[in-house]
């Protein structure tokens, strides 16, 4: 796996679905931090002949291909978070190759930028295990029925399909007992914005040169 170069400051912004924390993420970038997306990473090592492909298809068996030779990421999405251990099987596949990419990209921008701050959006930062690589993690929270609403309205599920993918998500009172930062997204988005603003300033300071 590759590690992660040490002069620059490696945050990690996690939050459960639909709390925001890609409305932070796009604020952190707007102020010069360099961001990262696992889900893209994710997204993108399912795509045919991507390096976890044949592996999933091995794991979840031929009828998860659609006619194009496609992964049907939505019965995929079904299967695993119907089943735990299916979930977590899917999870030991691709979350290593993950984070090594994360890490990877960020040492490749940030090799010479000892002042530089990495922050890498992982919905399941501290399910994987990746928040022991961080220098700080930072957690986007909001109530609920409000995340549960902002689910349904932005990928079309029933209230309890939303639910079934928070449930499979660590509970956010565990979260908060890992995480060094909080954010509240209970408010608007100005609000969460000046937080980010705020949290920005506290991780320049943080950062120090090799």
């Amino acid at each position: 796996m590759t590690t992660a170069h040490t002069n620059y400051l490696k945050v990690g912004l996690t939050g459960g679905i639909g709390s925001g924390k890609s409305t932070a993420a796009r604020r952190f970038a707007a102020l010069g931090a360099h961001v990262y997306h696992a889900d893209e990473i994710a997204r993108r090592a399912l795509d045919p002949g991507a390096v976890c492909y044949r592996r999933v298809i091995a794991a979840f068996g031929p009828g998860i291909v659609k006619q194009d030779g496609t992964i049907d990421r939505k019965l995929l999405g079904e299967i695993i978070f119907a089943n735990e251990e299916k979930r977590a099987a899917l999870n030991r596949i691709v979350h290593p190759h993950v984070i090594s990419e994360l890490f990877a990209l960020a040492n490749k921008d940030l090799e010479k930028n000892e002042r530089g701050i990495a922050v890498f959006e992982v919905p399941l930062l501290f399910e994987s295990g990746m928040n022991e690589s961080m220098d700080c993690n930072v957690l986007v929270f909001c109530n609920e029925e409000s995340r549960l609403l902002r689910v349904m309205e932005r990928d079309r599920l029933t209230r309890e399909q939303a639910l079934a993918r928070m449930r499979a998500q660590m509970p956010e009172d565990e979260k908060r007992l890992l995480a060094d930062f909080t954010l509240d997204n209970n408010g608007d988005e100005k609000n969460l914005v000046c937080q980010v603003d705020e949290l920005y300033k506290t991780l320049q300071a943080r950062v120090v040169v090799a």
